[in-house]
């Protein structure tokens, strides 16, 4: 029966659209039938997640339809066992707590039509979510043990349980009564073994800290010791977390002055901008001033590195915490100094290196391209040299597709094949005003992207067609098949690349790819960042390309209105993993319905 119900959901995407049929009617027709290809998933929890999605989409076009679909998306978390979200399976579960399905679901669908609150549905919801929150660092307990590689023998299913088990206390907890410690804990063992897993869940719990009201700067604190460290600690394993504290008056403060060498320069953004909301509400700095400051103090030199723009403002955000926080102030100043700055003519050689890399860091942030070539001239580290100076090439580059796309080209062709260069490529299609020649580029990017592991895979043919897709539809559509395959080798062959930014430093390494910059690149959330490791410590730069932004299967389908919507339907169909299906369906039916609304 499955089978005969997908087939004939197949000959749907073919029979559509027809001659005379309005557009806008046609999106939605098709958008509500896909309720009948959600319920067919095996999953339980994909069913019901997947069909509030789409009750949200359709709701956005047509209120009716849409909250008979949410009555459906109702009644199967309603339904739904506790022990779904602790099955063991190949399908990653796109919530992890009933908590998590039921706020995602009933919010949308009292605001689609407010007559589907049942009050013994709700209340029921409301016993299971209590539960939940009180079991939260039980959860945290038990994600700590699946990181326990003593105890566990399928080391992938260790990291994917202990992820959803974060993931979990994270929907179900309490900002106040959440474990921060052992939070951070769990995410410093998660990072040494899956850093794009740990990296994507501490954005999370950076959104969870300051969703309380007002936000504690005690938990942003604990939360930054994920990424910052005392300065003689930050080369040690992230699973060691080691740390260093002081007692101000009555509140405890931790030396954050060092960046650890594994820390993700997209975490240490998302960091910054949290602590500057903290920082601007009086009542959250009313709650801990000295630990605000303490903080924000701290934070400087990274909104310097990362951040040139905000600084000013930055500055006097300090200056008001500085000012309430008193006598404290200088209290915290002696104690963690301030940021190290070697005088260039002096110092150990391993010193002055690591200050010039993060200096060079700086200055491409600023757009200060020769400045940072001459700071590289200085470096006597002959290996991270070199990996700086293509690093310089790519920041120039990126800068220079809009206004002069041949020099991008020439510097693009400097780089060696990977993700650097495969990024580059896909700035200038999506700068090119060719299809031929957009192409042209494509056949080279591609080339590069085939040489390296499955999750580098996915981000860079979404980027890549992404790109295309803006002047050839047909190219994009072909980039889209390659897309779908990476996501299935990823489902069954999962982080087979390794990461090893030491590989710069040997001839032989028979661990790391040496034709690729694959083992010095890890995915984030908004792309890629590239470590540079000195003798003295890790910089990790952001690799970021103008008019390249879209890195996952959602976004790319953003830019698909160029293809005809059933062939990129087809496609879709062929994504073996059920949560990943589903919502890329619904991703297309909002394109669509988004299309078409103003019709």
């Amino acid at each position: 029966m499955m089978r005969l119900g997908w087939l004939a959901f197949t000959f749907a995407l073919t029979a559509w659209p027809q001659g005379g049929v309005d557009p806008g009617r046609d999106a939605l027709e098709w958008a509500v039938a896909l309720r009948g290809r959600i319920r067919e998933m095996h999953n339980p929890v994909v069913v019901a997640y997947g069909t509030g999605r789409l009750a949200a989409v359709v709701c956005a076009k047509d209120p009716v339809p849409g909250a008979g679909i949410f009555r459906d998306a109702i009644a199967f978390t309603d339904g739904i066992a506790s022990d779904a979200f602790l099955q063991k399976g190949t399908t990653v579960l796109p919530v992890a707590s009933f908590s998590g399905l039921w706020k995602f679901v009933m919010p949308a669908a009292l605001k689609c039509d407010a007559t589907l609150y049942q009050p013994s549905i709700a209340a029921r919801a409301k016993a299971r979510m209590d539960e939940e929150r009180r079991k939260a660092n039980d959860t945290l307990h038990r994600a700590a043990g699946f990181l326990d590689s003593s105890q566990v023998v399928d080391k992938q299913l260790q990291l994917d349980r202990a992820g959803q088990l974060v993931q979990a206390a994270l929907e179900a907890g309490d900002p106040e009564t959440l474990d921060m410690e052992l939070l951070t804990q769990v995410l410093c063992l998660l990072h040494e073994r899956a850093p794009d897993l740990s990296d994507d869940l501490f954005v999370r719990a950076v959104d969870f800290v300051m969703s309380a009201e007002p936000p504690n700067p005690g938990n942003l604190q604990e939360l930054g010791k994920y990424l910052f460290t005392a300065p003689r600690y930050t080369s040690t394993p992230d699973e060691e977390e080691q740390h260093e504290s002081f007692t101000v008056g009555q509140a405890v403060v931790e030396n954050l002055m060092g960046t650890r060498d594994s820390a993700n320069s997209d975490c240490i953004q998302a960091y910054i901008e949290a602590l500057a909301q903290l920082s601007s509400k009086p009542e959250s700095v009313a709650r801990n001033v000295v630990v605000t400051y303490a903080t924000a103090y701290q934070m400087m030199s990274r909104v310097q590195d990362l951040l040139p723009d905000r600084m000013e403002q930055m500055l006097r955000m300090l200056d008001r915490l500085e000012e309430a926080a008193g006598a404290s102030a200088q209290q915290v100043q002696a104690k963690v100094g301030a940021a190290e700055n070697p005088d260039p003519a002096g110092g150990s050689p391993a010193a002055r290196n690591y200050w010039y890399v993060g200096r060079i860091q700086g200055l491409l942030a600023a757009g200060r391209f020769a400045d940072a070539r001459a700071m590289q001239t200085r470096m006597d580290d002959a290996p991270a040299a070199a990996q700086v100076g293509t690093l310089i090439d790519f920041a120039e580059a990126a800068a220079a597709i809009q206004k002069d796309p041949e020099w991008a080209m020439t510097l693009a062709n400097r780089q060696r094949a990977g993700v650097k260069r495969s990024l580059l490529y896909a700035g200038i299609m999506a700068a090119s005003k060719s299809p031929g020649s957009a192409v042209q580029v494509l056949q080279l990017a591609m080339r590069d992207v085939a040489l390296l592991p499955a999750e580098q895979r996915i981000r860079l043919y979404a980027a890549v067609g992404g790109a295309v897709l803006r002047s050839d539809g047909d190219a994009g559509l072909n980039v889209m098949s390659d897309l779908v395959t990476a996501y299935n080798d990823q489902r069954v062959s999962p982080r087979k690349g390794v990461f090893d930014p030491r590989s710069v430093r040997r001839i032989y390494n028979p661990k790391a790819d040496s034709a690729t910059d694959s083992a010095l690149v890890l995915p984030s959330s908004r792309g890629f960042y590239e470590a540079v490791e000195t003798e003295r410590g890790r910089h990790n730069f952001t690799l970021r390309v103008p008019g390249v932004d879209s890195f996952n299967m959602a976004q790319f389908l953003q830019h698909a209105d160029r293809v005809e919507w059933a062939r990129v339907a087809a496609v879709l169909t062929g994504l073996r993993d059920e949560n990943m299906q589903v919502n890329s369906l619904v991703d297309l039916a909002g394109v669509r319905l988004s299309q078409n609304r103003n019709r």
